[in-house]
């Protein structure tokens, strides 16, 4: 899910449906099961120069061989434009390894979120005396 966001240059689930043409609920059960279609997978890689491979496995590079691809820079602020270029810049090992740091800080990052969201359901349900 989180390549794909990468893949179509969105930012969160919202813009992902959009994007897809994907409602909601759809889409939340594509995150529980941390499954997306592939023939989705397929299209998208398709329509944007995108190697299926890193897409489905994040193995190798997010480009296809011998393409190189533009997510739009329009919009995008100076610090992401800059981490972008950097990261262009580093060999295949080397992106893999930046790849899997910034999915497991996102992936640290929702834990730490939904960990607040249960501590504020569970004071809701049994307050303090």
């Amino acid at each position: 899910m989180d390549r794909l966001q990468i893949a179509l240059g969105v930012t969160n689930d919202s813009q992902l449906c959009e994007r897809t043409g994907t409602n909601r609920q759809t889409m939340g059960n594509w995150r529980s099961r941390n499954s997306v279609p592939y023939s989705l997978c397929v299209d998208v890689a398709e329509e944007n120069g995108i190697s299926l491979d890193w897409l489905l496995t994040g193995a190798g590079s997010i480009h296809r061989a011998g393409e190189e691809i533009s997510f739009g820079d329009a919009g995008k602020s100076s610090r992401e434009k800059s981490v972008l270029s950097v990261f262009r810049e580093l060999g295949e090992d080397d992106q893999r390894d930046v790849q899997r740091v910034a999915e497991e800080k996102k992936r640290v990052r929702d834990i730490e979120q939904r960990v607040a969201e249960l501590t504020a359901a569970l004071a809701d349900i049994n307050p303090p005396a």
